[in-house]
């Protein structure tokens, strides 16, 4: 009998921290989104206005920033400053390989940092700033995406681990 409520107890527990796990990362992908958009909108102004080298411009425009997305541009901008062999392409590729998992991002926003890194620094100055402004509309379509799939199932996946974490204790006892 004890063994019974003891392990209905532990499943109940399990599915309910599944459901609450992938409820929180729903919540992280708008965030992280947001926090890459407000980056790359303040390294826009480090280019254009204040005309810093790539690597600064990166390594400033984390300033305010906290967490896996600031990891992110600091890493970059200490590659882009140490090995300068690679392409700024390359290196956030390789940034973004080693950071797989702490960034809540799909393939569509990992492709535009991609394309992001091979335009970085082969545009004057104006045709960077609307690259920029481009790579900044398409990250904030992504962001309204994400949010309005946030708002949709954040509920639902905590629903359903503590649901199905009682379904399966039903079905055992």
């Amino acid at each position: 009998m004890w063994l019974k409520i003891i392990g209905s107890i532990l499943v109940l527990i399990t599915s309910s921290y599944i459901g609450f796990k992938m409820a929180a990362s729903c919540q992280e992908r708008p965030r992280h989104l947001r926090q890459i958009i407000s980056c790359i909108a303040s390294m826009r102004s480090y280019i254009l206005y204040a005309r810093v080298p790539l690597h600064e411009a990166v390594a400033q425009c984390t300033n305010g920033i906290y967490g896996p997305v600031a990891t992110f541009f600091q890493k970059i901008a200490a590659m882009l400053e140490k090995q300068t062999i690679l392409t700024p392409q390359e290196v956030i590729s390789k940034v973004l390989h080693e950071m797989q998992g702490s960034l809540m991002l799909k393939t569509p926003e990992i492709e535009v940092l991609h394309v992001l890194g091979g335009n970085l620094g082969h545009m004057n100055c104006t045709e960077q700033e609307k690259y920029l402004l481009l790579v900044i509309e398409q990250l904030e379509r992504f962001e309204n995406e994400a949010t309005r799939l946030r708002d949709l199932n954040t509920k639902m996946y905590r629903y359903l681990g503590v649901c199905g974490g009682m379904a399966i204790v039903i079905i055992l006892v």
